[in-house]
C-alpha cells in the first residue's frame, strides 16, 4: 500500500491530547475530518504505522490543532512529537490536471522543442500559483510557474513534464 504525508505533529497542546500539527496537504479540511482514519510514522520505514482516529480538528492559523480518539490525554501523545502523519494514496480524490506532489518529484522537465531542461527536485508553494523547482545538470536551479500557461504536458507514465518555450528562461 502506497502512503502520502499529509502532516507532521510539532508538538502538543493543552492536557486533552491535542497536538499542534504542520499540514502538508492541498485537502486539510477533507485529510483531518472528524471520524477520518489516518497513521502514525516515525519517519524512519512505514511497516510499524499505528493506526488512529481523528476526534477533533480545528484550524489555527497555517497550522492545524488535532486530538486523536484513541490518545485522549497529553501524556499518551507526546511521545508522537515528531511524527508524521500519514494516508492512503488515493487518485480519485484528484480532480482533472491535479497532481500529488510525489508523482512529481524526480520527473524529467523538457521545452516543448525537445530541450532537456532538468528534473523535478522540490515543489514551492506560493500564494498565488505553485512553482516547480528544476535541478539542472549544469548551471542554477530553474524555477517554472506550474500552471496551464506554462505546462503543456504532465505525462506520468514517462515520468515527463513538457513546458512551452519561453526565450531567456534559462
Amino acid at each position: 500500500m502506497e502512503y502520502l504525508v499529509c502532516g507532521s505533529i510539532t508538538k502538543t497542546i493543552g492536557l486533552k491530547g491535542e497536538v499542534r500539527v504542520y499540514p502538508k496537504t492541498d485537502f486539510r479540511d477533507s485529510r483531518f475530518k472528524v471520524g477520518n482514519h489516518l497513521f502514525l510514522s516515525n519517519g524512519k520505514d512505514n511497516e510499524n504505522l499505528i493506526e488512529v482516529t481523528i476526534r477533533s480538528h480545528r484550524k489555527q492559523g497555517e497550522l492545524d490543532v488535532i486530538s486523536f480518539k484513541e490518545y485522549p490525554t497529553i501524556e499518551s501523545v507526546t511521545p508522537f512529537v515528531g511524527f508524521d502523519l500519514l494516508v492512503i494514496k488515493d487518485k480519485k480524490i484528484l480532480k482533472k490536471d491535479e497532481y500529488f506532489y510525489s508523482d512529481l518529484m524526480g520527473m524529467e522537465v523538457y521545452f516543448d522543442n525537445g530541450t532537456f531542461i532538468g528534473k523535478v527536485k522540490k515543489i514551492e508553494e506560493y500564494a498565488s500559483y505553485r512553482t516547480l523547482r528544476v535541478m539542472r545538470e549544469e548551471g542554477k536551479d530553474v524555477l517554472i510557474p506550474f500552471v496551464n500557461a506554462m505546462i503543456k504536458d504532465v505525462n506520468l507514465e514517462e515520468k515527463k513534464i513538457t513546458v512551452n518555450y519561453i526565450d531567456g528562461l534559462l
